[in-house]
């Protein structure tokens, strides 16, 4: 990791000076900040993830509540039987 700007300046003429240096440079920078962020950033446990869903959306929510009577009346439509059309 470039921390002291004039090296960073210094390489970026560089990799504009190389032809086709530029390209490898900012694949270089994506690559090492996308790196970057999934160190800073450890996956939630399952508990942590249920936790705070549920401390965003309780479950005596009207939204919660709502979602539920529409997974129940397509439940209710999935399990009904079909009519024969003639």
């Amino acid at each position: 990791m470039m921390t002291n700007p004039i090296v960073h300046a210094m390489v970026f003429i560089a990799a504009v000076v190389i032809p086709g240096g530029l390209l490898v440079y900012f694949a270089w920078r994506a690559c090492s900040k996308r790196s970057r962020a999934n160190v800073e950033h450890p996956a939630p446990t399952p508990e942590e993830a249920r936790n705070a869903f549920l401390s965003m959306y309780p479950k005596d929510s009207l939204r919660a509540r709502h979602r539920w009577e529409r997974v129940d009346l397509i439940r209710i439509a999935k399990t009904r039987p079909k009519k024969n059309s003639q």
